[in-house]
């Protein structure tokens, strides 16, 4: 029989056995795949490509299941990726099985057994079986959870539409109604949960049960990097800035070639103002995934707030003709153009955005904004109307309807700017929270100056878009006022510095749309 010793490990390849230190390694049938492929190619560079077809074959993942994959390898074999014994990460470009291995002499199996030995054998085999497994037994399917449902579900998951969502979501509860502390399936229904919310509007207690889910992953181990990026995408769709870069960071820490999280924790810097940091990341994530659209966004995004307006625009462009499915992409094109002040062009956009049937609430919201200065107000409520229904989770956009719609009255309006500084002194430190609470000081309160102060915390927070506040005619009523123009030179300002510490920082030929 075939043996294989790889340093301390022993693999017998026709008895899908691997041991160490004559300890038995349980593996699953895909895990165990992957590392008889790996140890065929020790010390050759493996893309994620070329692992996909070898181990996966015919059928389609995305690349973080291969990733995951290879992590949960990882942790089987007690592989540090960061100090690597068996798996070394390249970065940017795939792996490598560092140990080449020797096959060792065939073992002589062992065919004589005493009836008695045999016997009690199989009665002890017997009963263990009937006692520990007979609903996996009765159920072929699912006889384990790891390479079915569990595979499966990140499949949906890795294409990402709302349908697919939540077939996601299923398979996922399918995997916990049998095996419940499965930390892979908690941190697979986690991430399927908190995308529902942040990306489709779905109700905000799905983030709650995602955080509770990757809370309970963490528990079982503190080190796996994905549940630290689950905990910490439902708290960046429960809204809570901090705890969401705090876990992002972990993650991103935990293992080095995590380009999801070290782009979101990019995309939060970006949100705090912190445009140099943000664009770090994101070119770290860059090289880490070559094809990561939204690493390319949020650059897209980094240029136009550094006023880098062309590079921004070619990028923009770019990404909008090739991701015409991405909600984030849809949102970013037209709001540019919007925010250029080319408003029918804006408009035109727009309208294709709808056209592919994407119905985001800040695509619903600026496109209100955009037809109230085109067409008037009262041609723009029926938009804000859809901004408000395609995510009931969004204060803003609900404020903003109820403010149009005259459902505030004063002291309504003094309990929801209580409420928005309660969230923010929990950690919900998003600045378009002050812009809310500004727009109910101007239009509820009829207080000016209130408004302006709450506009000055915004930015300390990291608030950059002079643009919004500029165009839009929500702020009308704060027009002539020096304070309120001083504000929007403050933002100017702080981004031309921003600009020239980029330029410093960074040579001009690597200010350029990314490809």
């Amino acid at each position: 029989m075939r043996q294989i010793e790889v340093l301390d490990l022993i693999i017998i390849p026709d008895e899908y056995s691997v041991s160490r230190n004559g300890q038995s390694i349980q593996l699953p049938k895909l895990s165990y795949q992957l590392l008889i492929y790996f140890i065929e190619n020790a010390g050759q560079l493996c893309t994620i490509e070329q692992i996909s077809e070898a181990v996966w074959g015919a059928t389609i993942v995305s690349n973080d299941t291969v990733v995951q994959r290879i992590t949960l390898l990882r942790k089987s074999l007690g592989d540090d990726p960061k100090k690597p014994k068996y798996i070394e990460s390249i970065r940017g470009r795939g792996y490598r099985f560092i140990q080449s291995y020797l096959p060792s002499k065939p073992q002589r199996k062992k065919t004589s057994i005493s009836l008695l030995a045999f016997g009690s054998a199989l009665c002890l085999v017997t009963a263990f079986w009937l006692q520990n497994n007979y609903q996996v037994a009765n159920n072929p399917l699912l006889q384990t959870v790891d390479y079915g449902l569990v595979d499966r579900g990140n499949y949906y998951l890795g294409i990402g539409q709302s349908e697919n969502i939540e077939r996601a979501i299923d398979l996922f509860r399918q995997a916990l109604d049998i095996y419940p502390d499965d930390h892979h399936a908690q941190v697979g229904l986690s991430l399927a949960l908190s995308r529902s919310v942040c990306r489709y509007g779905q109700n905000a207690n799905r983030a709650q049960e995602a955080n509770s889910l990757a809370s309970a992953a963490i528990k079982s181990d503190e080190t796996y990097a994905l549940a630290q990026h689950a905990l910490a995408y439902s708290w960046d769709c429960l809204g809570n800035l901090e705890l969401a870069l705090k876990h992002y960071l972990m993650a991103s820490e935990l293992s080095e070639d995590n380009a999801r999280s070290i782009s979101s924790a990019a995309h939060l810097f970006e949100t705090k103002g912190q445009l140099l940091k943000a664009y770090s990341f994101n070119k770290q994530a860059k090289a880490l995934q070559s094809d990561q659209p939204l690493a390319d966004l949020q650059l897209a995004r980094i240029y136009e707030l550094l006023k880098f307006t062309s590079q921004a625009e070619a990028a923009y462009q770019k990404l909008f003709i090739l991701y015409p499915d991405n909600v984030f992409i849809n949102e970013a094109f037209p709001r540019f153009l919007f925010f250029q002040g080319r408003f029918n062009e804006a408009k035109e956009t727009f309208e294709k955005v709808m056209a592919r049937d994407i119905k985001r609430h800040d695509i619903l919201l600026n496109y209100a904004t955009l037809i109230w200065l085109l067409e008037g107000k009262d041609d723009a409520l029926s938009w804000f109307k859809q901004a408000a229904q395609a995510n009931p989770n969004y204060s803003f956009t609900t404020t903003v309807l109820k403010i149009l719609e005259g459902q505030f009255s004063e002291s309504q309006g003094k309990s929801k700017i209580t409420e928005i500084n309660t969230r923010i002194q929990k950690g919900d430190t998003w600045p378009i929270n002050y812009i809310e609470a500004s727009l109910l000081s101007l239009w509820v309160l009829k207080d000016q100056q209130q408004a302006i102060e709450l506009l000055h915390k915004s930015v300390k927070l990291g608030y950059l878009n002079s643009e919004y506040l500029a165009i839009s005619p929500l702020f009308a009523g704060l027009n002539g006022l020096p304070e309120f123009y001083q504000i929007i030179d403050n933002i100017n300002q702080q981004r031309a510095t921003l600009h020239q510490t980029f330029l410093a920082q960074y040579p001009e030929p690597f200010v350029t749309a990314p490809k």
